[in-house]
């Protein structure tokens, strides 16, 4: 999530080398939402954040982050920022700040009763994000998964909000594919192989702190499908049930009518 300094209001941030050949989207998320924290005071904690996925990050040139100062309130902070390479702008993002306001905290949330994150295999990719997922019923519209982030991570409130962002587009595609009514699979190849899918959107809801460095359950399910776009709502949790976030997604999800291409999605998102 390091991102270096390259100009007024603009940043510059690499990429991991992900093995199905583009940029994972919660890094440009993560990175974008870094970029535009650099330029809030730390008065405001990130409460909102609203992305459009434009194109796929390529690996092998750097992403360039531009920050617009939309508004600078007295209670809210508004940031736009433009995720770019040199063929164009690959993602959009919205953050909202808020300055901390007295008042109730209700959580109306229940956390699942699912197998905890020492029953399921990792299902990573070696580095950074350690991710253990639920396998999927064919139908049941539902996926989760837990994960957690690097402690080199830090103790700061911004970085943890960045890597809550950054796992946090998992198990969407993976629910959408779930509900659709072709689906054959028994396998995590298998899905990969019967559906190609991509990000459209993404946004989240920051509702209590959390510290990514400790297990987070993502817990997703598709509220609809329709033609080939789904729509998702995720409850982020952390291990002692405390709502922290509420994620939302839709997905583009199509049935594949050839070969699988070589260069296959294995995020498991």
């Amino acid at each position: 999530m390091a991102l270096e300094p390259h100009g007024p209001d603009t940043f510059v941030g690499t990429s991991l080398p992900y093995e199905w050949g583009r940029i994972y989207g919660g890094q440009v998320i993560a990175q974008g939402l870094a970029a535009a924290a650099a330029t809030v005071s730390e008065d405001y904690r990130v409460h909102s954040l609203h992305a459009y996925f434009i194109l796929g990050g390529r690996l092998d040139e750097p992403v360039r982050y531009e920050v617009d100062r939309v508004r600078n309130g007295r209670s809210f902070t508004t940031r736009r920022v433009v995720a770019r390479q040199s063929y164009g702008a690959i993602l959009t993002l919205e953050a909202s700040f808020h300055a901390h306001e007295d008042g109730p905290d209700v959580q109306t949330v229940p956390m699942p009763d699912v197998r905890g994150p020492e029953e399921l295999p990792e299902v990573g990719w070696g580095w950074v994000l350690e991710r253990r997922q639920g396998m999927p019923d064919a139908g049941s519209a539902r996926a989760y998964a837990w994960l957690r982030v690097d402690p080199t991570v830090g103790d700061s409130a911004v970085a943890h909000a960045c890597a809550l962002a950054l796992a946090s587009d998992t198990s969407t595609v993976t629910a959408v594919r779930a509900t659709h009514p072709a689906t054959r699979w028994t396998t995590r190849k298998e899905i990969s192989e019967q559906f190609m899918a991509a990000s459209l959107d993404h946004a989240v809801w920051f509702h209590r702190p959390a510290r990514a460095d400790g297990w987070l359950l993502i817990d997703v399910n598709c509220d609809n499908l329709i033609g080939v776009r789904g729509l998702t709502i995720g409850h982020v949790f952390d291990q002692a049930g405390t709502h922290v976030a509420t994620i939302t997604q839709e997905a583009l999800v199509r049935e594949r009518s050839g070969p699988t291409p070589s260069a296959r999605d294995l995020s498991g998102t």
